[in-house]
């Protein structure tokens, strides 16, 4: 069933997130692909936002489109992406990145470097997080260095595993230091700026589909969107029931195949 606050055929513009939304990582969701495919046929635009570090955004648009969902580079905003504009909007020339390979891309595209000495702690998703790192990124912060996270979600979910994620490593680092990190991943200002840059929409019609009430609802209301949660991700439809101000979505989604039909 889905719990409808509002009608989705005044509905022209889709964002979905894409970590527990469109895919566990290793698969889509069931009748992800389908839907996106319908959506398209129908004339609405589609676009992703996430704050996966991973891969890329040019990795990112490879996958889905391996998977069955053509998309192209453009079409993708990652907090990966955002913090490496901002730092190149700051003249920042170089940064201690704790994060992964798409993380490491994004800034490389802006030729900002992976410094030791850099007066920029920029954390995210590190499956190869380790004493030493946390060490370093806190001598630096403590020799007068910056904070800055892609992201604010304690965990990820891989298939039915559960992984952490940007906040556990974040909150080890403020822990220490005593400083609290500034975030460009959902749900900052920042991000919202460059999403309104990136994409060609008008936010009143404009649906985000997260499945995250932490995140990706707030994000939403932020940048004027509409909102729905999938239940199949980080927030069961109890939770979304439940979820009160900026948290509680527009709709809540069960099955993502409804949503071809309603608009």
């Amino acid at each position: 069933m889905t719990v409808i606050y509002f009608n989705y055929k005044n509905v022209k513009t889709f964002i979905f997130d894409l970590d527990g939304t469109v895919w566990n990582w290793n698969h889509l969701f069931p009748n992800m692909a389908e839907t996106i495919k319908k959506l398209k046929a129908k004339n609405r635009k589609i676009f992703y936002v996430s704050d996966n570090n991973i891969l890329s955004r040019k990795g990112l648009a490879e996958r889905l489109t391996q998977m069955g969902i053509p998309t192209d580079t453009e079409a993708i905003v990652t907090a990966p992406y955002a913090a490496a504009r901002y730092l190149k909007e700051k003249k920042i020339k170089s940064v201690y990145a704790i994060g992964e390979k798409g993380l490491m891309d994004e800034l490389s595209n802006f030729n900002i470097q992976i410094s030791e000495k850099s007066e920029i702690v920029l954390t995210s998703i590190d499956r190869g997080f380790t004493f030493w790192k946390l060490k370093t990124a806190c001598d630096l912060i403590r020799d007068g260095a910056k904070l800055y996270s892609t992201g604010s979600a304690p965990l990820w979910r891989v298939n039915g595993d559960i992984l952490p994620a940007e906040l556990p490593i974040q909150k080890a680092i403020e822990v220490v230091t005593g400083e609290t990190a500034t975030i460009l991943g959902k749900p900052s200002d920042y991000l919202k700026k460059i999403v309104l840059e990136e994409f060609f929409l008008f936010p009143e019609d404009t649906l985000f589909i997260g499945d995250d009430i932490k995140t990706d609802m707030p994000f939403a209301h932020k940048c004027s969107f509409r909102s729905a949660l999938v239940t199949h991700g980080l927030t069961s439809h109890k939770k979304a029931l439940d979820a009160q101000g900026d948290e509680k979505p527009d709709a809540i989604i069960n099955d993502i195949k409804e949503l071809a039909n309603l608009i």
